[in-house]
């Protein structure tokens, strides 16, 4: 029976059982696209990774990402956890602090700042491309949500891998106090073809500018602990609807307070469009072997 070595990593955090985890299967070539899944679902975390050869020049590495019901082409914790495992298992060397990543978007672009404990890893999230609003559903998604959303801008839908559906609350507490709807949230992503719905308000005069939480159901995932794809789509949400001022180009995002997990991600704003890094810390919690 084949092994492969496996870790399991803590994201957007430096303290263990913080953040969010991804399971991350090194060295993982002769695994068949179906055993991957398999893989994914019974770890029950949101993503699995499967660390691959490249399949061109340039790249040090290949990831394929996969939630418990899919495969995604592009998802942020689990490219910062898979560095972090890369890096540590000494799978690759960064050369001045920077590599590439191929995955399903394409060639990412990885900076690497710090070592050890304090080591931060940073993407060049893919362009977040605009996928439409909907002014109907702001009372239908209100009611699924449990908190009454801000009257505008309107929900907006952004893809970079998954698609989020945006919604701005007005008051931090608001988020907060979200208790969705678990069902009508599915439903909601199904009709609408979207991956789930991201919640999230401002946070003046504080550490962290923005609280953000994210659902989706539909995918296996009720509530996503610290998501890199949302908050690396949040400010072209913020671009088209001139909000950018609000957190300036670089600022600091908080998540999954709610779940005991207390997230952290670093944003950098890189151009007008809200094209976005996104970055933070991570740490190794289970080191091991998978057996296939």
């Amino acid at each position: 029976m084949p092994t492969y070595q496996f870790k399991q990593v803590d994201v957007f955090t430096s303290r263990i059982y913080h953040g969010n985890p991804v399971a991350v299967v090194l060295r993982a070539n002769g695994l068949a696209t179906e055993e991957m899944q398999r893989i994914a679902a019974w770890t029950n975390l949101s993503e699995t990774t499967f660390v691959l050869k490249p399949t061109t020049q340039g790249p040090a590495y290949r990831l394929r990402i996969f939630s418990p019901g899919h495969e995604l082409p592009f998802a942020g914790h689990p490219t910062i956890g898979s560095c972090h495992a890369v890096v540590e298992a000494g799978l690759v060397t960064p050369v001045e602090g920077r590599l590439v990543q191929e995955c399903g978007a394409g060639n990412l672009q990885l900076r690497i700042e710090g070592d050890g404990p304090e080591r931060r890893i940073f993407v060049e999230a893919p362009e977040a491309k605009f996928m439409g609003e909907f002014k109907g559903l702001a009372q239908t998604l209100s009611a699924a949500l449990g908190r009454q959303i801000a009257a505008s801008p309107a929900p907006t839908a952004l893809q970079n891998g998954p698609n989020w559906l945006f919604v701005r609350l007005e008051d931090e507490s608001d988020v907060a106090s979200l208790r969705p709807d678990m069902a009508a949230v599915a439903k909601l992503s199904r009709e609408h073809s979207v991956s789930g719905i991201a919640a999230f308000a401002f946070v003046p005069g504080g550490k962290f500018a923005v609280h953000i939480r994210c659902f989706a159901p539909l995918f296996g995932v009720p509530e996503d602990p610290v998501t890199g794809s949302a908050n690396a789509a949040l400010p072209a949400y913020m671009a088209r609807h001139g909000l950018l001022e609000r957190t300036g180009r670089e600022y600091v995002a908080t998540q999954a307070t709610e779940l005991g997990r207390d997230g952290r991600v670093f944003v950098r704003v890189l151009d007008e469009s809200g094209r976005a890094e996104i970055g933070g810390q991570a740490l190794t919690v289970v080191e091991g072997t998978i057996q296939v």
